[in-house]
């Protein structure tokens, strides 16, 4: 990488990126082989060419796809006991908890398990055909960013685990199956892990359309949904290649993620201090807390997912909030701005994660409602919890990084 060494007062566009999370201009190369290439500043990583093959990514957004059907459609857990059978599909999730009185929680389910996986794998699966087929319809640029922008709330990943989590704590009282909705879940889980570590955005975005190639200034923006570089007169103005509004910089972000912050912090406190759900334990119903459940996962002797619910639902909340406010806070300090940087990175990569806790209620709630001694239930702090994920990751999208290094004297 040549980086950030002097350049001319103009370059062409082509070769060259702007860093999204300190704004610096500098040039890359093409992805050929195994390249990681590194920001020179903020050390974020610009081009990673390895493992990168847009026609897995195909296969596996479209296996994806159609496994969604069954996932949705076939029975997706089985519970029995004393004689008596309950059985589930995906959509009871969402059905259960607003039928139950938490209709915030069921929307929640609704839209990150059963919708917006469905608009991701179709777009994607939309976009890469048309590529690999020598189409370049008009709406190419828009349905690849709202592929890319669901990225973080289709959480078919961590719906699967919140499954895995829920399955060992009814097996622990209760007889459960694992039925053929749940397995094309988790197969279409893992294909999206997989299609998104195969998928080369860069190399599909300069595929619908190939970089400016006009001239562009060291003051040029960058649109942060398809990395097009343009001038600065073009702040505000919509992205001639994705569609998004194109800003210099995101505008009140310091405010915004603050009071997202202040809300999820807020809120962190019922989500921890009620019980999150109610479950049979020994053929008696016992509510817990997040702690409660961890505390319960170990002595079932269930250590590895006591430990990964811990991280998820107690560590990472914690560590996003923490992380967040020291780089808001701290915006004006030009003191360890990698560092921070980096930890905003780290935040903004987990945070989704935390949803295992509700996603584990929604998998055990429609398959447990027998009689008053052996029934299971979402608990009063469950919506608090969902909305502390849902408003950190809010806040983590509202802050924009660039503005710890302009305010520290750094220009790009």
């Amino acid at each position: 990488m040549q980086g950030s060494r002097d350049l001319a007062s103009t370059v062409s566009a082509a070769g060259f990126v702007v860093c999204q999370k300190c704004g610096l201009l500098q040039s890359t190369s093409n992805c050929t082989g195994t390249e990681l290439e590194f920001c020179t500043r903020c050390r974020t990583p610009l081009v990673r060419c390895a493992g990168k093959s847009l026609g897995v990514a195909l296969a596996s957004a479209a296996a994806a796809l159609i496994l969604l059907i069954p996932a949705t459609f076939e029975p997706f857990l089985t519970t029995s006991t004393f004689g008596a059978t309950r059985s589930s599909i995906l959509p009871s999730s969402a059905i259960d908890l607003w039928r139950e009185g938490w209709p915030s929680l069921g929307i929640v389910v609704f839209l990150f398990v059963l919708l917006f996986p469905v608009i991701r794998f179709t777009a994607l699966t939309a976009v890469l055909s048309a590529i690999r087929f020598g189409a370049r319809p008009r709406w190419l640029g828009t349905a690849f960013r709202v592929a890319n922008a669901l990225q973080t709330w289709a959480m078919l990943d961590v719906f699967s685990l919140g499954s895995a989590v829920a399955y060992a704590r009814l097996h622990a009282s209760i007889h459960v199956t694992i039925d053929i909705g749940a397995v094309c879940l988790v197969c279409a889980a893992l294909l999206s892990l997989v299609a998104r570590a195969a998928l080369d955005k860069r190399r599909v975005w300069r595929l619908i359309a190939p970089d400016a190639a006009s001239n562009i200034a060291r003051s040029s923006i960058v649109c942060l949904s398809c990395d097009f570089i343009a001038s600065p007169d073009r702040d505000g103005t919509r992205c001639p290649r994705c569609g998004a509004i194109m800003r210099a910089r995101r505008p009140d972000a310091i405010s915004r993620s603050m009071a997202l912050l202040i809300a999820a912090m807020l809120l962190y406190l019922p989500a921890n201090l009620y019980t999150i759900a109610t479950i049979p334990i020994d053929l008696k119903p016992t509510a817990y807390t997040v702690v409660g459940g961890i505390i319960d996962l170990s002595k079932s002797r269930l250590i590895g997912l006591a430990v990964l619910v811990f991280c998820a639902s107690f560590a990472i909340p914690i560590l996003k909030m923490a992380g967040l406010s020291w780089c808001v806070l701290s915006t004006r300090s030009s003191k360890q701005l990698i560092r921070k940087t980096q930890v905003y990175r780290v935040i903004e990569e987990i945070g989704r994660w935390s949803m295992v806790d509700p996603f584990t209620i929604a998998c055990f709630a429609p398959v447990m409602h027998f009689s008053r001694l052996i029934d299971g239930r979402a608990g009063p702090a469950a919506t608090p919890f969902a909305a502390v994920v849902i408003l950190t990751l809010l806040a983590v999208r509202c802050f924009d990084p660039r503005g710890m290094w302009d305010r520290a004297g750094y220009t790009a």
